[in-house]
């Protein structure tokens, strides 16, 4: 029997590095997609308001308490106090007339009428 070696085509090759920077491109593609796009919403308050949150957020509304979870934080809305984390920082009752919560990841700001409530911690 006679024995003959084969010859490694190129052309394998450049298929398999073909795939794999396509596969590469996709995943940064998406990479980039997931971190500049913004998310944004609103949140029904105890007092009719309307919360208005910028950057990633969950919500529950257990009547009459309204929880929205975002940037790492726990914003607790009740007929009488607003919490952050478990801790109050203020009253909740009929002067307060604007809500805003900036949100990212791993950090969140809240805006009581247009001013800056700090987390005590």
């Amino acid at each position: 029997m006679e024995c003959k070696t084969k010859r490694n085509s190129i052309f394998g090759a450049v298929v398999i590095g073909l795939v794999l920077l396509c596969i590469a491109t996709a995943f940064c593609l998406f990479a980039f997609v997931s971190v500049t796009s913004t998310v944004s919403g609103t949140a029904s308050l105890p007092n009719g308001r309307t919360a208005t949150i910028n950057g990633p957020f969950s919500c529950s509304d257990n009547t009459p308490t309204t929880v929205i979870e975002a940037g790492g934080h726990i914003f607790t809305f009740s007929p009488t106090t607003i919490s952050i984390d478990g801790l109050p920082v203020g009253p909740f009752g009929a002067t307060v007339t604007d809500v805003q919560i900036d949100a990212s990841h791993w950090s969140a700001s809240l805006r009581i009428n247009g001013n800056q409530v700090s987390k005590l911690r």
